[in-house]
């Protein structure tokens, strides 16, 4: 949260002196600073200072600039408002000093704990409300209203930054047409620029704050700057992931005419607010024009208790965290040592939720930037605004990417590493939002439907505290379960990983044995099995059960020895089903079922001989479907009888059961043959003329999705009725990079196309337009080459992706 000074002598501006650096922007730094007569340990006596970069030429215009902030600043005058307490516009490199607020942003809050409680937006509206009011009655406009201008404190937050702020009857200095603003949060207004900016202006910006507060995303997230500002231009607010009680007030805010939006005062009332006047606010503004220090808030009056902020609990762990950062800076200052031995934490970066330039590793979504996607009509609707827009940016999202040394960190305004939430990935404090309560596997279900749902996009089925990370594993990974809180993931030779499902952070791991000799080449990891809070992985000798939230050893359940290597394995309830390829006997396989204990143990139920290789095995109802070879065979769960065999007419090298059907898949045929499931006899083909890329996914409602690739051409999306066999809608997908699309994927109401390294998204029904189709690339390490990047199985749970690519795990936003 505090960036180090270099050594050397104290570092001194005007009065002050700069204790630590806070953070950085295009034009300049703010650091922590205390009066150089005056040292001082208590964080409420210190000041943030805002220098101008020392590279920058500053000339006439740009000091008028910068008065225009300080006389912005010092004419706003209210306790919800970090207060102007010195300033030298003259100064060779000007500078400003305001109150230091020791808390986190907003933005780093809510990346780093999650959505904050109905009670606390509500409050945060009702505080962020007042002091707009008081911007609104100097007759002035913030105009840069978003999350990272919002700083929290233990008594509640407070505004900053009036560094793009306006008088009403002001001459504009930007340039013709220049859009001043932040992506994401301006209002329709900013585009145009300019005397349309109004008051109402920043009661949208404060809606669309509100909305990412309460949800985690901001209302007009997408992929593309250009997406974005169309959106905003429309007033297009998505608040799905809002709550109830709290969504009309802020659809009342990001209405498109600023007539019909809510003046700031109407806004505290239809939060819930008091409409008495503010309580506590300076009767003559701001500070003393004389450069001394903040002495803190106003003493209540004597018999009244201080009001307490509802933050939730997690919030409060990352106030004291600054509170005790700040203290530390100032005993290191006023004992004379240099505060460049405090230890340094990355610098801060304003966070924005809509970046322009790299994606989140962390921030919503997560999956490499690839070529430009072909342009979309809206996207030349927006062109202008566009190129506007990218030059006016103030907060810019820079997130560091994996370090090679386990989950890199989604890193807020602070920069700091600290989790998002414990290892447990427990709700950040009273109110928490539901969250995922069930283990979630890669294939979507019983019989491997790919489909998660509508958990599946839901923000409430999402891990507790998740924003988007990504993660390194020394070693191969093939596929993940997410339990609700940590993340198992499998790869070759026995290897295994625990990681925190919320932040990626690494809780354990297990190394794979690399020689042939010991596990052999031909074997599969199988699919992760969870039961409770036990994880049981394959290897050489069996199963191997490991504690899910620290990998410490439970116990071992016996395989059938060293002569046979897994192929592959589906988990129904406890019972765990395998299959297993010989190592002495040519086309041998085997199936075991076993039943597992969740406590380190587990028997086993049965074992069947097979006359082929087990390429695939699924488990649904009362069978167990084997892919012997690429011949169809069923499995009586219970003891492991052949019941069903095909005919050898079709093949099937990989299956998906829906209800009483087999769909298969090679990629030899033609089309989607299905099966009766009781005879493995075969009923119709679906999609018969289309050249089939992807195993089919299937909805619960029976609708099957296949990726189809034309001769020569591009793919396409092909949905087809399950019982009529009608094709229903065929629609073409933007590019593949670096090869072809591997899987298909149902969640809530979209279908999922997931590429080498990116993954596409569509409505589920209905009619598509370019629009409609949302992509999100991976954001990946430097030094990864992302030709060489292959997506192997991925799941959806809560709006979140987690994607493995080999040795790296990419967690992020369902586009």
């Amino acid at each position: 949260m505090l960036e180090a000074l270099p050594a050397g002598p104290p570092r001194l501006v005007g009065p002050y002196r700069l204790l630590a650096r806070l953070g950085a922007g295009g034009m300049g730094e703010v650091h922590l600073a205390c009066r150089t007569d005056e040292p001082t340990a208590d964080p409420h006596r210190m000041v943030a200072v805002k220098t101008v970069r020392e590279d920058l030429e500053v000339d006439g215009d740009f000091r008028t600039r910068f008065r225009r902030e300080i006389t912005a600043a010092r004419a706003v005058r209210s306790p919800y408002a970090a207060r102007l307490v010195d300033a030298d516009a003259d100064a060779p490199a000007p500078w400003l000093a305001t109150e230091y607020v020791p808390g986190p942003s907003l933005a780093e809050a809510v990346v780093r704990c999650g959505a904050l409680p109905v009670a606390a937006v509500r409050k945060l509206g009702v505080t962020l409300a007042r002091a707009l009011e008081a911007v609104h009655a100097a007759k002035v406009l913030h105009r840069d209203l978003k999350p990272a201008n919002v700083l929290l404190g233990a008594d509640g937050p407070k505004l900053i930054d009036f560094g793009i702020a306006q008088a009403f009857e002001a001459t504009a200095l930007t340039s013709t047409g220049l859009v001043v603003g932040s992506p994401g949060f301006m209002s329709p207004e900013h585009l145009t620029g300019g005397r349309a900016v109004v008051p109402a202006s920043d009661v949208f910006c404060l809606g669309a704050v509100l909305a990412f507060a309460a949800s985690g995303r901001g209302p007009f997230h997408d992929d593309e700057m250009a997406a974005v500002v169309y959106r905003i231009s429309r007033a297009e607010a998505e608040l799905t992931g809002v709550p109830e009680e709290l969504r009309p007030v802020v659809e009342r805010c990001l209405r498109l005419d600023p007539a019909e939006r809510p003046t700031a005062a109407e806004l505290v009332g239809l939060l819930g607010g008091e409409d008495a006047p503010e309580s506590g606010a300076p009767e003559d503004g701001n500070a003393p024009e004389d450069g001394n220090a903040p002495e803190g808030k106003d003493a209540p009056e004597e018999g009244d208790a201080p009001e307490v902020f509802p933050w939730p609990g997690a919030v409060l762990s990352l106030l004291a965290e600054y509170g005790d950062a700040a203290r530390e800076a100032g005993e290191a200052a006023a004992s004379g040592a240099g505060v460049a031995d405090l230890p340094t934490l990355a610098p801060v970066v304003p966070y924005s939720p809509t970046a322009v330039g790299e994606r989140p590793a962390a921030g919503p979504g997560a999956v490499p930037a690839g070529p430009e996607p072909r342009r979309r009509p809206w996207a030349r609707i927006a062109a202008a605004a566009l190129a506007v827009a990218v030059v006016a940016t103030v907060g810019v999202v820079v997130l560091d990417r994996a370090d090679g040394q386990g989950g890199s960190d989604a890193r807020g305004p602070s920069g700091s590493a600290s989790p998002s939430a414990s290892a447990s990935g427990s709700p950040a404090g009273p109110g928490a939002a539901k969250t995922l309560s069930q283990v979630v596997q890669p294939y979507g279900g019983e019989g491997h439907p790919g489909d998660f749902g509508e958990t599946g996009a839901a923000s409430t089925s999402r891990p507790a505290g998740w924003s988007p990370w990504i993660s390194r594993f020394d070693g191969d990974v093939d596929s993940c379960s997410l339990a609700p809180k940590v993340l198992l993931c499998v790869g070759s030779g026995g290897a295994a990983l625990g990681l925190n499902a919320a932040d990626g952070r690494t809780l354990w791991s297990v190394a794979g044995r690399e020689s042939p000799e010991d596990f052999g080449l031909p074997s599969s990891p199988g699919y992760p099995a969870v039961i409770g809070d036990t994880a049981y992985v394959h290897g050489r000798d069996g199963l191997t059960a490991y504690g899910l939230a620290d990998g410490t050893v439970r116990g071992k359940v016996a395989g059938p020895g060293a002569d046979w290597a897994l192929k592959g394995s589906d988990l129904v309830g406890d019972v765990l089903y395998s299959g297993y390829l010989s190592r002495s006997a040519e086309a041998s396989g085997l199936v075991t079922a076993v039943r597992l204990d969740g406590k380190g143990g587990g028997d086993e139920l049965w074992r069947a001989d097979l006359d082929g290789i087990p390429e695939q095995l699924v488990a649904s109802g009362s069978r167990v479907f084997v892919a012997n070879g690429v011949v169809p065979v069923a499995l009586d769960a219970r003891t492991g009888k052949e019941t069903a065999r095909g005919d050898g007419e079709v093949q099937c090298a990989t299956m998906v059961v829906h209800r009483e059907s087999v769909l298969c898949h090679t990629s030899q045929d033609g089309g989607v043959p299905v099966l009766d499931a009781g005879t493995l006899r075969p009923e119709r083909t679906l999609a018969e003329d289309l050249t089939v890329v992807t195993a089919p996914a299937v909805s619960r409602a029976g609708t099957v999705a296949v990726v189809h690739k034309e001769t020569g051409g591009p793919f396409s999306l092909v949905t087809v009725d399950l019982d009529s066999g009608r094709e229903v809608r065929r629609t073409r997908l933007e590019s593949f990079d670096y090869g072809d699309p591997n899987l298909v994927y149902f969640a809530g109401d979209r279908v999922l196309v997931t590429g080498k390294h990116h993954v596409q998204s569509l409505p589920a029904t209905g009619t598509v337009g370019d629009r409609d189709i949302k992509r999100r690339e991976a954001v990946v390490p430097d030094g990864i080459d992302e030709k060489s990047l292959t997506a192997r199985e991925g799941l959806v749970a809560g709006g979140a992706v987690f994607l493995p690519f080999d040795d790296l795990i990419v967690s992020g936003y369902m586009p």
